[in-house]
């Protein structure tokens, strides 16, 4: 009998936020994105009270919000799966427009209109892992902020996942240890015939498991015993119980040879390697 090492023990894997589909882990990727691809004016999450915010770049920033999520019919009722369509919106503040009055496009700092297309551009096809493609909504104007002196622009994207009923843990026990045994007769050993004596509880508990070809004889005249009306066996573990009807005697002792094959155990926090079975 021997033991099998696991290649490495499992200690289970756990996400901070708890899903990798979970808001604040997308939302960070979106403004991971647009500071990746975009310079020049501040890129952040939208803050917790927009009232009291003020921008003090001097050329603009970006703000990225989660705007909410629409689901869609069921795909599967058995555990609940639906598409999950999640809307972020970027507002963009900034000082100019892009244009000076009666001219054209002025060149002096990146206006509305130039960055509103870069912001676009950056999150046109950005996919997050777990979530299709993102794509644009829409573009809007929300305001001029006279007193801050900045053009607020909104432009909307959305991205594509699944929402999925969270499982339930099974109430069962873990596995920790696990026995496997050979077939086929590849470790096959023959037990050479020996004496054994059956205990006052009327069994006779052999050296190996995982037992075939047994044969019990009386030790005095050879007659052979029969499985199954003078005894049973328990060929995984190599017990033998006398039947109490049979022709074996209380306390008798008994011939017997056998086969024997390997028994391979594994357990979750590993053990020796496989060896091969011995007498």
């Amino acid at each position: 009998m021997g033991a099998v090492v696991l290649d490495n023990p499992w200690l289970g894997q756990t996400f901070t936020p708890p899903t990798p589909l979970d808001i604040e882990t997308i939302e960070k990727a979106v403004v991971d994105r647009l500071n990746a691809q975009i310079s020049g004016i501040e890129i952040a999450h939208f803050p917790d009270q927009p009232e009291a915010y003020r921008m003090t770049h001097q050329i603009g920033a970006a703000l990225v919000r989660y705007e909410g999520a629409e689901y869609g019919k069921l795909i599967d009722s058995s555990a609940i799966v639906q598409e999950r369509r999640l809307k972020f919106e970027v507002t963009v503040m900034m000082r100019d427009l892009g244009w000076n009055l009666g001219g054209e496009a002025s060149g002096g700092t990146p206006g509305a209109y130039a960055t509103i297309g870069s912001v676009r551009a950056a999150l046109t096809g950005f996919r997050v892992p777990g979530c299709e493609k993102t794509y644009p909504v829409r573009e809007r104007f929300l305001k001029r902020d006279k007193q801050g002196g900045t053009w607020i622009y909104a432009i909307t994207f959305a991205m594509c996942t699944v929402a999925v009923e969270p499982s339930t843990p099974d109430s069962y026990p873990l596995l920790t240890r696990a026995r496997t045994h050979e077939q086929g007769g590849v470790t096959a050993v023959e037990a050479a015939p020996t004496l054994y004596t059956f205990d006052l509880g009327g069994q006779i508990q052999l050296v190996n498991g995982n037992v075939s070809a047994l044969m019990v004889t009386n030790s005095t005249n050879s007659a052979i015993y029969v499985n199954g009306t003078d005894y049973t066996l328990d060929a995984v573990n190599g017990i033998i119980v006398r039947i109490a009807t049979g022709a074996i005697a209380a306390g008798a002792s008994v011939v017997i040879a056998y086969t024997y094959a390997d028994i391979v155990t594994a357990t979750a926090n590993g053990g020796s390697a496989p060896t091969a079975p011995t007498n």
